[in-house]
């Protein structure tokens, strides 16, 4: 039976975010999510997930949004945040031991806080896949027993997740859901970024109206149907890393 991983990304990012996430995991489809540590309202958002069942939860990695968590310099804007996903595509470069610093701070601020560990990683804007950072992914996922985000396998000793990063309003249908669960392997992800939206996301985010479309995707009788009628089963790296 192909499973199918159904991730909403940006946990935290606002209230609408997490109220999108988390009905579209009660009343939709819903599997699991990625948090975002470097949020300014993290603690309570993360109280938000203590009673959530069944929802598998990860680090949602960052170094273009939000503050950081360290004292690394070379990722930070003149402002102290971080700079934004641009100045990496065109070659500004930072230190790869203040990212995994920094990022193995976001990971173990999410054990501190929740008491649990995250059943997997990915990141904002994709930055964990870029070349230059690969070396860090590895040895994170290494480090923590984690799986992570893949479009293609990068590390063989781990159940291999296929990724599907498309995902969007512009295509957030049926058509584009037959061709993801046609995809040849086992476990395949869908990222995808449901939402209520709210005035802060509006301000913060390019990407907003867009994300209540995907929510009413999920939440859509039409679709929960669809995935039956093909006997796709919904789960989570949690359950995955058990089989």
């Amino acid at each position: 039976m192909k499973k199918l991983i159904i991730n909403a990304d940006d946990f935290g990012l606002t209230h609408g975010c997490n109220q999108g996430i988390l009905q579209g995991h009660k009343e939709g489809l819903i599997s699991s999510t990625t948090v975002m540590m470097t949020c300014p309202d993290i603690v309570q958002s993360l109280a938000l997930l203590k009673d959530v069942d069944d929802l598998g939860i990860g680090v949602h990695l960052c170094i273009t949004s939000g503050q950081p968590l360290t004292a690394g310099q070379s990722f930070r804007d003149k402002d102290g945040a971080f700079r934004k996903r641009n100045t990496y595509l065109h070659g500004i470069d930072c230190d790869i031991d203040e990212v995994y610093q920094e990022w193995k701070a976001q990971i173990d601020t999410f054990i501190k806080l929740t008491g649990r560990k995250p059943d997997h990683f990915d990141s904002h804007h994709h930055i964990h896949l870029m070349p230059r950072f690969q070396s860090v992914t590895r040895k994170l996922s290494q480090e923590y027993s984690l799986p992570f985000r893949q479009d293609k396998r990068i590390i063989n000793d781990q159940p291999f997740v296929q990724c599907f990063t498309d995902f969007h309003a512009s295509n957030a249908n049926i058509e584009t859901l037959k061709k993801i669960i046609a995809m040849p392997e086992e476990n395949i992800e869908i990222m995808t970024h449901p939402a209520f939206v709210d005035e802060e996301l509006c301000r913060i985010s390019s990407y907003s109206v867009e994300r209540k479309v995907e929510f009413d995707f999920w939440m859509d009788s039409e679709t929960k149907a669809f995935l039956n009628e093909h006997h796709i089963a919904i789960t989570n790296y949690t359950k995955i890393a058990k089989h």
